[in-house]
């Protein structure tokens, strides 16, 4: 069954004094790309996060937020002694050499961010990958199960537009069985609209048969079955396959205006356009498919 580049999912866990919140949101992109926020102070697990996501989405553009929340944010907060020794000092000597009067307070000291410092022990970044991925586990499941939801549409579509190609090639097998005696017709009325004399059936017959070999529908036709037959294959059995329906369509597109330029019959050069027409819109349903 194929699944759809487009989702959203949402989890949220608690454990062990960590808090997590996952958005994911994917849309429709040619390659995979993943963009995670998670922000700066657990910024180490990006990279963990990142890999997680592409081990279960091959394809499409990913956002995923992130929010992580420490109950004891004594664990985050550490102020570096050796930083306020210094900026109390420098101040001091300020002050004293500019004879300025004042007390340096906690208030003055506090504007100085360096003074407190978020510091992520290894510890803690444990205990929240512990209880992220999970979370994220979880989240990456809903969003496929929403994709799947969506690829199942996208499939009901295409079978659609599958099935009236599949009817628009068989109709074209068929007008092929009689093309030799509608080439000689067509070449006879031809000639005798444009020429009064007797007509030489040899060289008739000559004309009809190269007309024939130039207007030879045969092998696309052939083709055309096998792409459609493979296209059908893949879809039910692959979740993945955005990239190799595209380019099926791509063949079924060749082949069909390869018929068109060559048929000189006007039912079949009808038949071609309409399934280009319908191989347009199969391909629009595969834009979507991851």
């Amino acid at each position: 069954m194929v699944r759809s580049m487009t989702g959203f999912s949402r989890s949220e866990r608690v454990h062990a004094g960590i808090g997590v919140t996952i958005e994911i949101k994917t849309v429709n992109s040619k390659y995979l790309n993943v963009d995670v926020s998670i922000g700066e102070t657990f910024s180490e697990i990006e990279l963990s996060v990142s890999r997680l996501i592409k081990e279960r989405i091959k394809r499409g553009t990913v956002k995923s937020r992130v929010e992580i929340s420490v109950l004891d944010e004594d664990e985050l907060l550490k102020p570096d002694f050796a930083a306020a020794t210094s900026i109390y000092n420098s101040l001091r000597a300020i002050a004293k050499k500019l004879s300025l009067n004042g007390e340096i307070s906690i208030d003055s000291m506090s504007r100085f961010k360096e003074i407190l410092r978020t510091r992520v022990s290894e510890e803690l970044l444990e205990r929240v990958w512990k209880t992220l991925k999970p979370a994220l586990e979880e989240a990456i499941d809903s969003l496929n199960k929403d994709r799947d939801r969506e690829g199942h549409n996208l499939g009901l579509a295409m079978k659609e537009y599958l099935d009236r190609l599949q009817e628009i090639v068989l109709e074209l097998r068929s007008m092929t069985e009689h093309m030799i005696q509608y080439y000689r017709d067509f070449l006879r009325n031809r000639v005798e609209k444009f020429y009064t004399g007797e007509l030489d059936e040899n060289r008739l017959e000559q004309e009809v048969v190269l007309m024939a070999e130039r207007a030879d529908i045969s092998e696309e036709i052939v083709r055309l079955i096998s792409h459609i037959e493979s296209f059908g294959e893949i879809m039910s059995n692959s979740n993945e396959c955005g990239v190799q329906l595209d380019f099926i369509c791509q063949e079924l597109h060749r082949e069909l205006s390869t018929i068109a330029s060559k048929s000189k019959k006007l039912e079949i050069s009808t038949l071609a356009v309409e399934g280009r027409t319908l191989v347009n819109k199969l391909r629009e349903q595969v834009q979507n498919v991851e």
